[in-house]
């Protein structure tokens, strides 16, 4: 039989940027595909009716036809061609038609290189593995059962846990569950679950970030699988699933171009459940869920949009979202309060019921008294005010009797609350909907920032705790370096298409880089366009500097520029002014910190706690493999772990444990290989008497060194995981029944003789 080359998958871009559209074929040929671009919508039409092509990654805003437009004309045409669509983040509108009109995936800009090449594995995972499942077909099934056209948050909830019935009906799993993470809290929370052990799975509802099966998918976004044996592994830290006669866990994240929306789990009492095969099934289902999630919030947030107006009727719309939120939630009435960043107080209280629920900690402006409040944590409370936590028993009047506490928050600035009260006839499980719920109070609280600046919370430390909070007015402009690049005017996003000219982002970037620092002409230049002439290059920059200003400085005129200022052939950004730089704002808290630090000045703390709040990433994120910073992106990331480990020493001579189990856990996150630091967070765990957080620390890094370095641990770390071992051993133990440890001993009863 002669042999033939397997047939490469055909992908189209439709960008009407030019550079943007190139350098994405050049980053899809790192897939081993054919790719190629187009830049008008009329054209990509006349391309899939010449070829046949497996996906179109097209934008949404187009000259003439639009990205909506083309998906139509492709689905009705082309069926098996997918379509992935691509724009700004602020078009919830275009995500949400995308979705219904059958989008395989949606990417908002900007995104980086990682996610464009995401979005792409997913749609090109066409064949089904071995082993028994259909993959096509039952993600279909799923498909089918996330369909809706409802906006409201008990569809979208009923249509996952449709589909959770689907997946434990073909795999024979015992239950399901997805948790979903908080819009800006990031705890992911239990939403969705079926089976017959509902009663296990709802003791704990809630993990952080890193711990729990939960927590490390949403934190790493990556998959976790267990076959037999569950309570062993001491990551898993829901007793009560365990206890239940759960042994086998399959894991997955629900993917999003901009992280991980949650995780999906299924989970069997079977030591044989065939782990392996179920996780590339869930990892296929996973896609349609994400897409569902993503289409459901986004409609959620519209639903916010459509009755805002310009909030500014003397609060008629204000009582009109409440009454949404209340509607979405199905409780009985609620109270809406604006806090005023000048007192910390109410400004403005709306309620749909006979009395105000506004909590006593924001009455009196003692805000910092509910740290779940300002680390936009949502709270949903049954009956029984002894069960509730200690900030709302102490806070809220007494008329609340199954409350939901919602805070207003965005971009880290907390703007008010909203108050649910479900009353007497509370559904069982109110915590189900505080995500849909928790979107819609984000989406509210991003409506308030053109009218009022809000309190900023400038870090919560990885225990929750807050670090410092502060009122006071956002920046004119601000520029977010670390993560992904953003550009804000006066609290408001700048969507990237909003420059023309592809080149203008990497310039403030290179400008911001600098810190203030003038650049010369040539120097910009060579970054920018290493391959043209001085003349053509001077030319260039000119139009992209023209660009720049355009957008950031839309009131100035051509002699008056505030930010991207030049003086002849040196060009600068002007610092000193109203703008906000992270970057520059992480090395002036650095430098005061370590300055402090080793002068043994008392405000040390207060600086560097103000240095690793900022850091909120890797520098310029969106551009992992753009060599031009990467030597400062490692400077950076050496300074914010130096500046975690001096604050880690400072905590532990204070005896402040949590703090330091925090800095250490940050650090490791940055720097996974510091064994020395590692030994330390574990031999502190012992001490507390927490030897499975000490143990599931052991684990996660003996992956990390299996996976990456093929290496082994060190005879130091691998003596004390042993001693942890026995340690949690020994407490698990000590939990069980005396008959269930007689059973492990293999010792039964024997009947008494007369």
């Amino acid at each position: 039989m002669a042999s033939h080359e397997a047939r490469r998958a055909q992908l189209l871009v439709v960008d009407d940027h030019h550079e943007v559209a190139a350098v994405m074929v050049e980053c899809l040929e790192q897939l081993g595909v054919a790719a190629e671009a187009v830049h008008s919508a009329e054209d990509a039409l006349e391309r899939l009716g010449e070829d046949e092509f497996d996906l179109v990654l097209c934008d949404v805003v187009l000259p003439g036809m639009s990205g909506l437009e083309l998906l139509r004309h492709a689905r009705q045409h082309w069926p098996l061609t997918k379509v992935a669509l691509m724009s700004g983040y602020g078009s919830i509108e275009s995500a949400v038609e995308a979705m219904r009109s059958g989008a395989c995936d949606y990417l908002a800009k900007p995104f980086t290189n990682e996610a464009l090449l995401t979005v792409v594995k997913r749609a090109l995972m066409l064949d089904d593995v071995e082993g028994g499942f259909n993959l096509a077909a039952i993600a279909g099934e799923v498909a089918a059962a996330v369909a809706s056209d409802s906006s409201f948050s008990d569809d979208m909830l009923e249509g996952l846990r449709r589909a959770l019935r689907v997946l434990v009906r073909v795999t024979g799993a015992d239950d399901a569950e997805i948790f979903l993470c908080e819009p800006e809290g990031r705890d992911p929370l239990l939403c969705v679950w079926t089976g017959p052990d509902d009663d296990a799975l709802v003791a704990r509802t809630r993990f952080s970030a890193g711990l729990g099966y939960p927590g490390l998918v949403v934190a790493t976004g990556t998959s976790i699988c267990r076959k037999g044996n569950l309570g062993e592994d001491p990551r898993y830290l829901r007793k009560s699933v365990v206890d239940a006669g759960i042994r086998s866990l399959v894991a997955v994240p629900l993917p999003d171009a901009r992280g991980v929306l949650g995780s999906l789990h299924l989970l069997s009492r079977r030591d044989d459940f065939p782990v392996e095969r179920v996780l590339e099934l869930l990892e296929r289902a996973a896609v349609p869920l994400a897409s569902a999630v993503r289409a459901g919030v986004a409609a959620l947030r519209q639903s916010v949009d459509a009755v805002c107006g310009d909030l500014d009727d003397g609060g008629g719309q204000l009582r009109a979202v409440l009454e949404l939120m209340r509607q979405v939630a199905g409780a009985q009435y609620g109270t809406l309060a604006l806090i005023d960043p000048a007192t910390d107080r109410p400004s403005r209280v709306v309620s749909t019921g006979p009395a105000s629920l506004v909590c006593a900690h924001a009455e009196s402006g003692a805000l910092a008294s509910c740290t779940s409040l300002l680390a936009a944590h949502g709270v949903a409370a049954q009956p029984g005010r002894r069960e509730w936590p200690e900030a709302c028993r102490c806070g809220l009047p007494r008329r609340a009797i199954s409350p939901c506490c919602l805070p207003l928050v965005a971009n880290g600035r907390l703007h008010g609350l909203a108050v649910l009260d479900f009353g007497r006839a509370a559904p069982e499980h109110t915590h189900a909907r505080l995500v849909p719920l928790l979107c819609m109070a984000s989406q509210l609280a991003i409506r308030l920032q053109g009218r009022a600046p809000g309190v900023a919370v400038r870090g919560v430390a990885d225990n929750g705790e807050l670090v410092a909070i502060g009122g006071g007015a956002p920046p004119e402009l601000e520029l977010r370096c670390f993560g992904p690049f953003a550009v804000w005017r006066r609290g408001q996003p700048i969507p990237a298409e909003s420059f023309t000219r592809g080149k203008a982002l990497v310039l403030l970037k290179l400008l911001a880089l600098s810190g203030g620092a003038p650049i010369n002409r040539d120097v910009l230049i060579e970054q920018l366009w290493p391959e043209v002439g001085p003349r053509q290059g001077a030319n260039r920059l000119h139009g992209v500097v023209h660009d720049l200003r355009s957008v950031i400085e839309p009131s100035r005129n051509d002699r008056d520029w505030k930010y991207v200022r030049n003086r002849g052939e040196l060009y600068y950004l002007d610092v000193s002014g109203a703008i906000d730089v992270d970057l520059v704002r992480f090395r002036q808290a650095v430098a005061r910190g370590v300055r402090a630090d080793d002068e043994g000045a008392p405000d040390a703390v207060g600086a560097l706690e103000d240095a690793v709040a900022t850091y909120r990433g890797e520098l310029f994120a969106d551009e992992p493999f753009a060599a031009w910073c990467d030597a400062e992106r490692a400077h950076l990331r050496e300074a914010f772990v130096d500046a975690l480990e001096r604050l880690a020493r400072l905590h532990r001579a204070q005896g402040n444990d949590e703090r330091v189990l925090a800095c250490w856990r940050r650090v490791l996150r940055a720097s996974p290989f510091r064994e020395d630091l590692l030994i330390a967070q574990m031999e502190l765990l012992r001490e507390l008497g927490r030897p499975r957080e000490a143990q599931a620390a052991y684990e996660e890094h003996r992956r990390m060194l299996d996976g990456e370095l093929d290496a082994e641990a060190s005879p130091e770390l691998l003596a004390l995981s042993q001693r942890v071992r026995a340690l949690a051993q020994k407490a698990a133990r000590a939990e069980m029944p005396t008959e269930a440890r007689r059973r492990r001993a293999g010792l039964t009863a024997r009947p008494l003789r007369s």
